[in-house]
């Protein structure tokens, strides 16, 4: 009887100590100038691709009020994703980063302390045509699964 509650004892602080080592997932940081169009197609895109050892979430240097019309039109249109619950919000308000996409913000692109930053030259579709916005949409969503792939591949 003795030796097995010390075998028990072992075996439950093995898995303590397994549990401890499980990472936290990787945040992926989509940003651009307002969170309105780009960062949150690339966050819906993220999202949708990665596996549950990476987490996205976007935001922007100047918030806008609210996500593009546009976007969430042909989001819902012509791909099934539903941008309409989501609000734009500031940068700091997302927390830990470990890696930081910024979308083509120029000046004003941020910079995070110990975060790895991947820059993407992507023009801003808001007030364009459906086409201009499909474009961004498939460059985005191209760029997405590189980068899930990547990431995946390094956990």
């Amino acid at each position: 009887m003795f030796r097995w509650g010390r075998w028990l004892l072992r075996l439950r602080i093995l898995l303590d100590m397994s549990n401890e080592q499980q990472q936290d997932p990787t945040v992926v940081a989509f940003v651009c100038t307002h969170n309105a169009c780009r960062s949150q197609i690339a966050e819906a895109w993220a999202n949708k691709y990665a596996s549950e050892g990476i987490r996205a979430v976007s935001a922007g240097t100047h918030p806008d009020e609210m996500v593009d019309p546009g976007a969430i039109r042909i989001m819902r249109s012509s791909h099934g994703i539903d941008l309409s619950g989501k609000h734009p919000k500031r940068l700091d308000a997302v927390g830990r980063i470990d890696v930081l996409v910024t979308m083509g913000c120029g000046v004003a692109c941020p910079y995070v302390p110990g975060a790895r930053l991947v820059e993407w030259d992507i023009p801003d579709p808001m007030g364009g045509s459906d086409e201009a916005y499909d474009e961004v949409i498939e460059v985005i969503r191209s760029k997405v699964r590189d980068l899930t792939a990547e990431l995946e591949r390094r956990q």
